[in-house]
């Protein structure tokens, strides 16, 4: 599985294929397979070939977003369990956070 994200580094990885395989295509193909290349942020080449090998290809939309409250949460967490053990707060109700983040109980 190949997880494509649309946001963060870029690491450059040299690898030496020995093999070329060229193919035509109609115009409308081509742009179609580019189009879902870019947002893979692949080029035509490792997009063609990964799918041709039946590796999967996700794609995150958004994915920065959910970080960034994902973040948020865990500050607002961390704030809690502060008062918590500054004897300000007894407990803290965790499950309306479980029942929205974790649906399927991983935790």
């Amino acid at each position: 599985m190949l997880l494509a994200f649309l946001y963060g580094k870029k690491e450059t990885i040299t690898i030496k294929k020995e093999r070329f395989i060229g193919f035509r295509v109609k115009e409308t193909e081509y742009s179609q397979i580019e189009r879902k290349a870019k947002r893979a942020k692949m080029n035509i080449s490792q997009y063609v070939c990964l799918q041709a090998l039946e590796r999967d290809i996700r794609i995150y939309d958004g994915l920065k977003e959910h970080t960034r409250q994902l973040s948020r949460l865990g500050g607002n967490f961390n704030q809690a369990l502060i008062l918590v053990h500054q004897g300000k707060l007894n407990t803290i109700d965790i499950m309306p956070i479980k029942r929205r983040y974790m649906p399927y109980g991983y935790c």
